[in-house]
């Protein structure tokens, strides 16, 4: 069933599909840790019905281009996109064919929220397992991709699993993205990160800045986050 979503904030929606995955907090928290500029082009690899490309262009002025694989979900996108009228590009394309289609270092910013698990249980749905199992090369052809789209010290912004920390480090770092910025969250202050948001710089030095631990607690209505947060 399709659906339409109030994002609160600016009286933007995003369309959504029950048969097809939703977006979940770690896209609005992900969304709320760019730091771009109206200067900086953007692609979102794998974006869904788009939520970080609504989002991401309302928080910072930049212009988004999302893809995905899947018809359904970028369908939704230009639904979205009509009715929000943000100037936003939507194209459906796989990860490894994107630096060919868009052409290399196109954009100087990167989001992206992979298929992390490539062991485990599965959902019976195909769509929904595409979105988080993608087999054991899969975020290497998302780091790859995003590598080749992105100008020189373009930056990429992800997030993952806490648990899948250090396999997505030694990932970035392999592709020559390096791990700049990261930031952990957690339901409260007391309890162990569930989930981490990072920025990578293409082709950066080395030296990592770790920024306080974030308490889980939603965005306020005008997209800040409560003081303390």
């Amino acid at each position: 069933m399709i659906r339409k979503d109030d994002l609160q904030r600016d009286g933007l929606i995003l369309y959504q599909d029950s048969a097809l995955p939703c977006f979940t907090q770690d896209s609005v928290l992900l969304a709320h840790f760019l730091r771009l500029g109206p200067k900086d082009t953007v692609i979102d690899i794998g974006c869904g019905t788009g939520v970080l490309c609504v989002l991401g262009t309302a928080l910072t002025g930049a212009a988004f281009t999302g893809f995905d694989c899947s018809e359904a979900a970028v369908a939704l996108l230009e639904q979205s996109e009509r009715e929000n009228r943000q100037g936003i590009r939507c194209l459906v394309c796989d990860a490894a064919d994107a630096p060919a289609f868009f052409g290399h270092g196109t954009f100087t910013a990167a989001v992206m929220n992979p298929p992390y698990f490539a062991a485990g249980p599965e959902s019976p749905d195909p769509v929904r397992a595409t979105a988080r199992h993608g087999g054991e090369g899969t975020l290497a052809t998302f780091f790859r991709a995003a590598f080749l789209l992105l100008t020189n010290g373009g930056r990429l912004f992800l997030c993952c699993p806490a648990d899948r920390l250090a396999d997505v480090f030694c990932g970035l770092r392999e592709t020559r993205l390096e791990p700049k910025r990261l930031r952990l969250v957690a339901a409260d202050p007391h309890a162990s990160p569930r989930l981490a948001l990072i920025e990578a710089k293409k082709l950066g030095k080395p030296g990592l800045t770790v920024e306080p631990l974030l308490s889980e607690r939603p965005p306020a209505i005008d997209g800040t986050f409560p003081p303390g947060i």
